[in-house]
């Protein structure tokens, strides 16, 4: 058996997983809709207020979003000397701009943004500041050559960057690809509001990974939709587009929804007895290692050498399948043994091995603290799903979570009104959505009842 991807369609946000060739989720990953998670989405922005004092310019991104754009990202926009941010930017200006973070991260705050907005694509990157065409170095000089002439006209408008995996795939695909971008950061308005953002779906398929694994998709229609998509765009994956032929769902056949209700649980249990909390903070994420039962039959020594090795395979499991960035400090039980701190940095160095993003790490501390930096790469898992101040699921988490039980439970054969039970916030956030309501009533044929409870659910009333 050889890893591969699954794919899990929905309404806003659809879901994909990489599990490896045990059959263990390795990584998640969530593709969602421009309206819930405008990261990396362009819009066309008017400058409304320019503060000299915090060297900020605020910008109206349409839809009732709030843009900021700091002086050094403001700067960009000059060729020449710029001694203050109201040297780069006025009011009124209009700008096309780029989210740079996601914006449950940052609730009831303006989204940062760059004026210099950059499209990663399988292919080619493409992003504005200067048109130019530039390839991987590991494109031969018969590559570039033939694909030169392709990307001549898209590179007049914008900067083209060519990436390796350019060469695996016909140049026709790269072109297209290229000239898709380039419309994107070139396309203008003269009023704010979204200018381009992927769907959900051309999202997943952008993340897949490269190389020759399987991708497999639930849903036949998702399926049908996906392989066309792909054919057009991306047709290093459109070949490996399979159907999930499981007999229940795929996140639940492979265990990647009990694998995220474990990453937000308290506390791991590791196979000792003993066990690992994570638990981030403002500036750093703190990873507790503790013994629990792991004295059960062994030495104190080998019990603390045999709870920190697992505990460092599960911190580096838990960093890359929740995708946690920044510093994170690992508490390892105290060990006097000789001999078993180096054991533990050999177990550590493996561990990190197979991560997707560099990782760093200092010794242990004579307390037995080890500091780890991984590269951030977005939001990670609980702060996605979760509110940290009140430890809760999220309203829109837990809604997307109610959709696509909705979509499952509405396929069964017995007649009914669909009835989803869910808390006030919850409900709130559907009923202020009453399109994604119409969306599922017609795309399942079903009248759509909503209930108050406190744990949500779903099923039919006959």
């Amino acid at each position: 058996m050889t890893g591969f991807t699954i794919i899990e369609p929905g309404l806003l946000e659809w879901r994909s997983a990489t599990i490896d060739a045990d059959g263990f989720p390795e990584t998640i990953q969530f593709h969602t809709d421009a309206d819930l998670s405008p990261l990396d989405a362009i819009f066309r922005a008017r400058v409304t207020r320019v503060d000299a004092t915090l060297e900020i310019a605020f910008l109206d991104l349409g839809d009732g979003l709030t843009g900021a754009m700091n002086f050094r990202r403001a700067k960009q926009l000059v060729k020449g000397r710029a001694d203050t941010i109201s040297d780069c930017v006025r009011e009124g200006d209009m700008l096309t701009v780029q989210v740079l973070s996601e914006p449950s991260a940052l609730e009831g705050k303006a989204l940062p943004v760059t004026a210099r907005p950059r499209l990663l694509g399988r292919y080619v990157v493409a992003e504005t500041g200067g048109a130019r065409l530039n390839f991987s170095k590991d494109l031969g000089p018969k590559a570039q050559k033939t694909l030169t002439p392709l990307l001549t006209d898209a590179a007049s408008k914008a900067a083209v960057i060519v990436r390796s995996h350019a060469g695996s795939v016909a140049p026709e695909a790269v072109a297209a690809e290229a000239q898709m971008l380039v419309n994107a950061l070139t396309a203008d308005s003269d009023k704010p509001g979204l200018l381009f953002a992927h769907s959900p779906q051309a999202q997943a398929l952008l993340a897949a990974p490269h190389g020759e694994s399987d991708i497999l998709v639930e849903g036949g229609s998702a399926l049908a939709d996906a392989k066309a998509v792909a054919a057009r765009l991306w047709p290093d994956v459109a070949a490996r587009l399979k159907p999930f032929k499981g007999e229940s769902a795929a996140f639940e056949e492979y265990g990647v929804n009990e694998a995220v209700e474990e990453a937000l649980a308290p506390r791991i249990d590791l196979p000792s007895g003993g066990w690992i909390s994570i638990t981030p903070t403002p500036a750093l994420t703190a990873v507790d290692v503790n013994m629990g039962g792991a004295l059960k039959g062994r030495s104190a020594a080998e019990a603390k050498l045999i709870t920190n090795m697992e505990a460092a395979m599960a911190t580096a499991w838990h960093l890359r399948f929740q995708d946690i960035g920044g510093l994170v400090v690992v508490d390892f039980i105290d060990m006097s043994s000789k001999g078993h701190a180096k054991e533990l940095m050999d177990t550590v160095n493996e561990a990190f091995k197979g991560d997707t993003v560099p990782v760093q790490h200092t010794g242990l501390s004579q307390f037995g603290l080890m500091e780890i930096n991984r590269k951030r790469s977005g939001l990670s898992l609980r702060d996605r799903m979760m509110v940290s101040t009140a430890h809760r699921a999220r309203a829109q988490a837990q809604a997307l979570q109610l959709l696509r039980d909705a979509v499952r439970t509405a396929n069964r054969a017995e007649p009914g009104t669909l009835v989803i039970a869910a808390p006030e916030g919850t409900k709130a956030w559907f009923e202020a959505r009453a399109d994604v309501t119409e969306s599922l009533q017609q795309s399942t044929g079903r009248t759509i009842a909503f209930e108050t409870a406190d744990t949500p659910s779903v099923w039919l009333r006959a």
